[in-house]
């Protein structure tokens, strides 16, 4: 068994080419597999795989093949209808396959109508490892057909899994032995759960909020990453929300700790505007956290708070850790919105204060989301009840939709009203973002109440259906990781018949409009009930 550690992507992804190059995967976690390597990185969303078969050179053929056996419930052994082999389509080299495990050595088959986020590319050529033209594989697992979720405050997800190559050479391996029979011996890839800020936004002791580098965060607490700069997410003018990681910067946290530095304060003060929180006092904030230490192949759990006399132990910096160099989490969900200021003092162990770079960072907090009212769905200048049916004059006949979209912190991103009908249907009826509106007070609070389409216009039903008028909005804020993070929808549905179509419900009269059990007869003999099939056979 091999266990490696996936590291976060950069910014971009690796683009799925089937190609391996440098400037994409250097700084991947690698293992070795048969005839190659295993190389892997990980976003919230992903996990990026290449295979790597050096050793494979010669011409390219699309009938090679591979199998990724996954443990989905990391237990060890083969649970039926649960673990997942992966391979690539037979006969379609990039279009990746999913194939439910029936047993050991057994699955059961796929349908050709199969369609799954994950995908696979093939290439031929060189690679970062090696500059001759040999066989590599590309993957993009979704996490979601992993079955796993990328949660920062918890220890990071592993994939457990097993791998067996195959090629037109005749050469055929596995790692471990029988990965299709066996899952007590499998290989480990335990993802990233958290990226690094880029180092040229980093603050001199508090380097980041999250992965928001505080030489972003305006002298009024809220970020700004232009659309253009490539990173992981683009925060416009945001306020801050949620759990908040502030991390150390790594150089400055090395410098203390090699002068002596083994604990800290944390001092906040509060206002709500830039005058008041500049004139506070400055008091310690008191908080606890927890967060993982990497002690070989395991996560250790480890919690973090102040002691009687408000000083937090300071981490040796070059220890590893899942969130790395984080040196207070802010929990806010009790913190009153508006201006929070922060510094941080440190100190030997005997109490006395080791000199660092000044620095006060400013974060505006805003933790409630916009508030958002379907007020009314007007119909000849009428409101219409929920759930009614409308009966439209002709075919210009529409509706018109009264609601609220407004924010009043001023921090609204952007809100939508729609309409939805059918079957994943939907019509855009108005929109609005945040900005047109921008300003250097970052204030835009929406609209209180608005009608759409303006009056006399109406909004024009496309077909007779049931619709659902939905008003959301988004508030500008970030916890770090995300943007935005705050949604707020409402909703009401009406029933639009259009001219020319009659209406009439049924009348209930007894069994004859109960719906069937069943759209399909059930099995009625052995040979009827659905059979595992034997893996996919090595294919010549």
């Amino acid at each position: 068994m091999t266990t490696i550690r996936s590291t976060w992507t950069r910014p971009t992804p690796p683009p799925l080419t089937g190609l391996l190059p440098v400037g994409d995967w250097s700084g991947s976690a690698t293992m070795a597999i048969p005839r190659g390597a295993l190389m892997a990185q990980n976003d919230a969303t992903n996990l990026y795989l290449g295979l790597d078969l050096t050793a494979e050179i010669g011409a390219a053929n699309p009938n090679d093949y591979f199998w990724f056996v996954v443990d989905i419930n990391d237990n060890g052994v083969i649970d039926a209808n649960r673990d997942k082999l992966f391979s690539d389509w037979p006969g379609t080299p990039n279009r990746l396959g999913m194939w439910l495990m029936a047993g050991p050595d057994a699955t059961w088959p796929a349908p050709n109508s199969q369609v799954i986020p994950s995908q696979v590319r093939i290439g031929f050529g060189p690679s970062m490892n090696s500059g001759a033209n040999h066989r590599q594989w590309q993957i993009a697992f979704a996490l979601s057909d992993l079955g796993i979720t990328i949660d920062p405050s918890a220890p990071p997800p592993v994939v457990r899994f097993g791998l067996r190559i195959a090629t037109s050479s005749g050469f055929v391996g596995e790692t471990p032995a029988n990965p299709l029979g066996d899952f007590s011996n499998f290989n480990e890839i335990i993802l990233a759960t958290v990226p690094s800020a880029p180092s040229g936004s980093l603050g001199p002791v508090i380097g980041s909020v999250g992965l928001i580098g505080t030489g972003l965060i305006g002298a009024d607490g809220y970020c700004n990453i232009p659309a253009a700069t490539p990173y992981y997410f683009h925060p416009q003018d945001a306020a801050f929300s949620g759990t908040l990681n502030l991390i150390g910067n790594e150089a400055t946290l090395a410098a203390l700790w090699a002068a002596g530095a083994r604990k800290y304060k944390v001092l906040r003060r509060f206002g709500n505007s830039a005058a008041q929180v500049a004139a506070a006092a400055w008091t310690p904030i008191l908080q606890s956290w927890a967060n993982f230490e990497i002690v070989g192949t395991t996560d250790v759990w480890q919690s973090f708070g102040p002691d009687p006399s408000g000083f937090y132990p300071m981490v040796n910096p070059a220890l590893p850790y899942t969130i790395q160099n984080l040196i207070f989490q802010w929990t806010t969900a009790s913190e009153p919105d508006d201006f929070h200021q922060f510094e941080f003092q440190f100190f030997n162990a005997a109490g006395v204060a080791v000199a660092a770079s000044a620095q006060v960072l400013t974060l505006k907090l805003d933790n409630q989301p916009a508030t958002v009212d379907l007020i009314n769905v007007l119909h000849a200048g009428a409101p219409v009840s929920p759930c009614a049916i409308v009966n439209l004059s002709s075919a210009s006949d529409g509706v018109q939709i009264v609601y609220e979209a407004f924010d009043p912190e001023g921090d609204l991103y952007s809100f939508a009203l729609s309409a939805e009908y059918g079957h994943g249907l939907s019509a855009s009826i108005y929109s609005d973002n945040y900005t047109p509106h921008a300003n250097p007070a970052h204030n835009w609070q929406g609209v209180s109440s608005d009608t759409r389409p303006v009056p006399p216009a109406v909004w024009v039903p496309p077909t007779t259906c049931a619709y659902l008028f939905q008003i959301s909005a988004w508030t500008r804020t970030t916890n770090g990781y995300q943007f935005p993070v705050l949604q707020s929808i409402d909703f009401q549905t009406v029933t639009l018949i259009k001219p020319g179509i009659i209406f009439k419900p049924l009348p209930l009269t007894g069994a004859a409009h109960l719906a069937a059990r069943g759209f399909e007869a059930l099995p009625t003999t052995a040979t009827d009930v659905r059979k595992p099939v034997k893996a996919l056979a090595v294919k010549p």
